[in-house]
């Protein structure tokens, strides 16, 4: 670590020297006068760039001399590109006036063109950027980003499994729009991660609570939205980046090259490609944590049109993961897992998984309407292997072929609506020669039509809209596998077939109110549904790396939420505030728990249970910019979930303890990729433990880091440096799936970045 530290402050130093001699453009972003605070100012080719204050006000510093473009966005304006001309060493003042986008419907950006999501849906919307240097690399993937955000949590199954939870639901309760895609890769399972990493990432955005009405089963809890990064669309010359990641705590080593371009006539290409290796990370006390270690490979590519009334892509993307499992027993010195330190080899039990997504997007923009179309397939390859490395313990095979349409004509100034179609077939089989078969082979379709309006008048904006779904699941268990195995389905069928129908409508109806720039207003009553997933109805076997017997139950009723929002939110030049309460009944929310009961192989049976569920809470969020700009700020977010069961005094499981994060940047010069942070997490103690739970203590976590962006002619070195856990601490989260057994999670961590532009 001493020697990457001189390394990097050598290479700061001799890089800056290539900084003098460079001009500064600066000047004010405005729309009739009015300021446009928070516009991104930008020269694509160079990848300079920065955002504007609460006054419009912009510099970008270490222009070279000569031609270049500058390109200005903000939403709801068009994009304006302004060719300059820059001598050696001028400092040009240019002011720069917007002029409203004329293919936004009724002014109101769209954040989801799948669905026609917008940026004034009286949703609860967070949108989080994936671009610093700082947030690269993390071994918990896109999740190490997601769950900082308030009332988003990770269970984790170690540091590369982690699944998300959005106001105390999770599992198959949380959808994942992936490349358009909805992604389906066994969710149900505690020990199945997101399995999808920051790679050619550049942001999410996350709705919490019931989204049923705009993406079907599954969007109980909310939704996260993972958006692709796009700057190649951006350039007319070939850019990229040269990147590499090393984590202290694991060794972990990932090199990371991005390429691609655009061309005059509106197409693109890109090329994203990432290889990641991490050894057993250790805790707080040193103590190595067995057969946590991890290896991925991820390749993505793009190709596609950009033009004005015409947008399409074409993407592919592999995902490649050997995961350690960590197992109950690892905390007993006589019987963990750890090796040697800086062991990368994979060793048993671990899961192999392969994640291949290949899909298409198209939008249409004219004067009449809008439209677009996602088509997409999703194969998932999941092996456990616990006993021998060449033998499949578990081995599950989906393919997911997803399919979503939407048309919104234009029609008089304030009001919009969408129509939408949405659907998919799933067909998910055990793998040949797998030991043990937890669910049967199964065939799902699910289709659903949905209407989306909203009307704005004034200062009050209403939207709502209504859906009805379609699920019919087929169970097949007559396959000779199967046979072979004496799996039984629910009953006994004897055409070892069983098939589950669930049909329903979903709504929403929401408000939102601006009577000034200061105070924004928003309620949403929303309802949700989910139909159960193949584990909760059709489980009747071992689940390996779990030790239990696992039970479902073919006759249980679709999950039913209720949801009523209300957020408040407050904007000055030094502040900004915002609140969200919220409460959700749950008909037949389903869960798992202990029998009390073995079977013949000593294996602890459980079942999944249904009973009526409450939650309600609260998140709390505070920005302080003392210098009436983003130069420096302070940050604050605090989040609390209640759940309970409602036909008795029962908390529910995976429900996170109250926590508060707290942050404070300040910005190193003019240029905005220039910061240093300290932040600190504080997790409150968790005594209110559900079923098979027990209360956790809680703990705080201390993080610092810089980022820094140096000029070295027209290309630009990117460098990172962030502290995880700088006071190594010793902790147990209460989402941990490992909790029960004390197994703490990772120490210290130091995470160096770095990346070259060109």
């Amino acid at each position: 670590m001493k020697f990457i530290c001189t390394f990097v402050f050598i290479a700061i130093s001799f890089l800056s020297i290539n900084a003098q001699n460079k001009g500064t453009i600066s000047g004010k972003v405005k729309s009739s006068n009015e300021a446009l605070g928070f516009a991104t100012v930008s020269i694509d080719a160079l990848n300079i760039n920065t955002t504007t204050d609460v006054e419009g006000k912009y510099a970008l510093p270490g222009v070279p001399e000569g031609d270049h473009t500058i390109t200005v966005r903000f939403i709801g304006f068009e994009d304006k590109k302004l060719p300059i001309t820059l001598s050696k060493a001028q400092n040009l003042v240019l002011d720069i006036e917007m002029v409203q986008s004329s293919v936004v419907i009724s002014e109101i950006l769209v954040l989801d063109e799948q669905t026609g999501l917008t940026t004034k849906t009286p949703y609860n919307v967070a949108t989080l950027s994936a671009r610093s240097v700082e947030l690269k690399g993390n071994p918990s993937g896109i999740m190490g980003l997601i769950k900082q955000e308030p009332g988003v949590y990770g269970a984790e199954l170690g540091q590369g499994i982690v699944k998300p939870f959005i106001r105390g639901l999770g599992f198959s309760r949380v959808v994942t729009i992936y490349q358009g895609n909805k992604l389906e890769n066994h969710q149900w399972g505690a020990d199945h991660g997101l399995g999808i990493n920051d790679l050619g990432v550049k942001g999410a955005e996350i709705i919490k609570g019931p989204a049923s009405i705009l993406y079907g089963s599954g969007a109980l809890g909310g939704v996260i939205l993972l958006k692709d990064e796009d700057d190649y669309f951006k350039s007319q010359k070939l850019m990229g980046t040269v990147g590499f990641t090393f984590n202290s705590n694991t060794s972990g080593l990932r090199p990371t090259l991005s390429l691609g371009r655009g061309f005059s006539n509106g197409m693109f290409f890109g090329v994203d490609a990432a290889v990641e290796n991490h050894h057993d990370y250790k805790d707080g006390n040193n103590r190595i944590i067995g057969n946590s270690r991890l290896n991925t490979k991820t390749i993505r590519m793009h190709v596609g049109i950009d033009k004005d009334n015409f947008k399409n892509k074409l993407s592919f993307s592999s995902h490649t993961q050997s995961l350690g499992i960590i197992e109950e027993t690892e905390m007993d010195d006589n019987l963990s897992l750890a090796t040697t330190r800086f062991d990368r080899k994979i060793q048993l039990p671990y899961q192999r998984v392969n994640d291949n997504v290949v899909s298409y997007t198209q939008t249409i923009l004219n004067d009449k309407f809008i439209t677009a179309l996602n088509i997409s397939h999703h194969i998932n390859d999941r092996l456990e292997i616990e006993s021998a490395f060449d033998e499949i313990d578990l081995g599950l095979l989906q393919g997911n072929t997803f399919y979503g349409a939407r048309f919104s004509p234009k029609t008089k100034k304030g009001i919009d609506h969408t129509f939408g179609i949405q659907g998919s077939h799933i067909l998910t089989r055990n793998q040949s020669g797998a030991k043990e078969i937890l669910i049967p082979g199964a065939r799902v379709l699910d289709n659903g039509v949905y209407y989306l309006s909203g009307i704005s008048k004034g200062k009050s904006f209403i939207q709502g809209g209504l859906r009805y779904d379609y699920r019919r699941t087929v169970a097949d268990a007559s396959t000779q596998d199967l046979v072979d195995y004496g799996f039984i389905l629910a009953g006994n069928p004897a055409s070892r077939k069983l098939a589950t129908n669930f049909t329903g409508f979903t709504g929403s109806l929401g408000y939102s109110y601006d009577p000034n720039k200061i105070h924004r207003f928003k309620l949403n009553f929303s309802t949700g549904f989910r139909a159960p997933d193949l584990a909760e109805l059709f489980s009747n076997g071992n689940h390996p790396g779990t030790n239990r017997f696992e039970v479902g139950n073919a006759q249980f009723g679709r999950e039913q939420s209720y949801q009523l929002d209300a957020n408040w939110s407050y904007t000055s030049n030094y502040f900004w505030f915002s609140t969200s309460l919220f409460a959700n009944r749950v008909d037949n929310y389903i869960f798992f728990a202990a029998t009390g009961e073995v079977n013949s192989e000593n294996l602890e049976i459980w079942s999944f249970n249904q009973a009526p569920a409450n939650l309600y809470g609260t998140e709390i969020s505070a920005r302080y910019f003392p210098l009436g700009n983003q130069k420096l700020q302070f940050n604050a977010d605090y989040s609390i979930v209640r759940g309970k069961r409602a036909d008795k005094d029962e908390y529910l499981t995976f429900v996170p303890a109250d926590n508060m994060n707290i942050r404070g940047q300040y910005q190193m010069g003019k240029n905005s990729n220039d910061i240093a942070f300290i932040a600190g997490r504080l997790v409150a103690d968790h005594t209110r433990p559900g079923l098979n739970e027990e209360s956790t203590n809680g703990f705080f976590l201390l993080s610092a880091g810089l980022a820094k962006q140096v000029k070295v002619g027209n290309q630009t070195i990117n460098i990172g440096l962030t502290g995880l856990n700088l006071l190594n601490k010793v902790y147990v989260d209460h989402m941990s799936v490992l909790r029960a057994f004390n197994v703490s999670h990772a120490g210290r961590n130091i995470i160096l970045n770095l990346q070259y532009k060109f």
